[in-house]
């Protein structure tokens, strides 16, 4: 009796459909690499960078006239006046240093904030074309091992996101 029981269970699941859900995929490095708000604030991080440099070789310029300064002055000087003159490098030497680490954690706190919006603004696309075309699920290109491309809807999201 059981066992017939679970027969009859076993074929009544094969033969009920299985709701299937429907996923779609976005290429996400083809969205980042297509887009041209990326461009743009490439081209803003590219001269904040340039500026940032600039900066940078100012202050070295003006390390090295001071490195030559104590060469050309250093020997002739009094100790005490030699002391000031090292001191006065070592100084100007943090300040490079700390300026170059200020300036890498400022580009880098830009871009990585870039991304993140960037990333959040493909997301609110990738729900709006998924609720527009039915589709329960949008998973990145980069996580999958196969997707037939007309699950792909890597276009739409580029076309939405130039507008």
């Amino acid at each position: 009796m059981k066992f017939k029981i679970l027969i009859s269970l076993f074929v009544l699941l094969m033969i009920t459909p299985v709701y299937a859900q429907k996923i779609a995929f976005i290429d996400v490095k083809k969205v980042w690499s297509s887009s041209k708000e990326v461009e743009v604030e490439r081209k803003k991080v590219e001269a904040m960078l340039k500026q940032s440099q600039d900066a940078l070789k100012a202050k070295e310029a003006e390390l090295m006239k001071l490195q030559e300064k104590i060469k050309k002055e250093g020997k002739l000087a009094t100790e005490e006046a030699q002391q000031a003159m090292l001191e006065e490098y070592q100084k100007k030497a943090y300040e490079l240093q700390t300026m170059a680490q200020q300036e890498e954690k400022k580009l880098a706190a830009k871009d990585a904030a870039a991304q993140e919006e960037f990333v959040e603004k493909v997301k609110k696309i990738a729900m709006k074309i998924a609720l527009q075309k039915g589709y329960d699920i949008v998973l990145p290109k980069e996580q999958t091992l196969y997707s037939d491309d007309k699950y792909d809807i890597t276009k739409l999201v580029i076309e939405q996101i130039n507008k």
